[in-house]
């Protein structure tokens, strides 16, 4: 079982101050970027929160990165009494455009039923064997509000407070996570100290 290290605890190269409390390294991330490499003509889509430290990295694997903040978009219809239904018109992007697209914790932030439909969509949008990486927070304070996970020096991840974002967050047990992203195949998990899951899904 992975761990998480404390604030005080960060290494030199932390990436800024306002990433704060935990970082950790992220076992499903190694994954994802290997199999980006092993690819040609990769494009991937990152949904969010936009982080600029993201862009680099993941700049630097693939031939095309799409960015497109859901969790703002989402938050704003929320804010606006609009349905969650609304905010999927922005991923329309041609079938099988996609070598992988990251959700992070989107997925844990929604209804059973929205939840369900971004599952449907990442898999049309998915090629044959394409991935997906799907975070479920844990019980800590810090993981309740959303956070970008910042992308640091050897796959670690640094929780970046996103406290204009009020989305709720959902505390799913595994089998409920698998099963809401059906029709999604799930090649790995991983669980840290602090409960933070994280999952490798693929377009099967």
């Amino acid at each position: 079982m992975a761990t998480f290290t404390t604030f005080a605890e960060r290494p030199k190269e932390h990436p800024d101050s306002d990433a704060t409390q935990v970082y950790y390294t992220s076992n499903v991330l190694r994954l994802f970027a290997e199999y980006l490499e092993r690819r040609k003509d990769t494009q991937v889509l990152d949904i969010g929160p936009v982080c600029g430290e993201n862009v680099v990295f993941l700049s630097r694997r693939v031939k095309r990165l799409y960015v497109c903040d859901m969790f703002l978009r989402m938050d704003r219809d929320r804010r606006k009494g609009l349905p969650p239904s609304r905010a999927w018109r922005h991923l329309d992007y041609p079938p099988q455009s996609f070598d992988g697209i990251l959700l992070w914790e989107l997925a844990d932030r929604l209804e059973e039923r929205e939840a369900r439909r971004l599952a449907e969509i990442c898999y049309t949008l998915l090629k044959p064997g394409g991935k997906v990486v799907v975070f479920v927070p844990g019980e800590s304070e810090v993981q309740q509000v959303v956070n970008a996970f910042v992308i640091g020096d050897g796959f670690r991840l640094y929780l970046r407070p996103q406290p204009h974002l009020d989305l709720p967050l959902r505390k799913r047990q595994n089998r409920n996570v698998l099963g809401m992203m059906a029709p999604l195949k799930s090649v790995k998990s991983f669980i840290y100290r602090n409960g933070l899951r994280e999952f490798l899904f693929q377009h099967d």
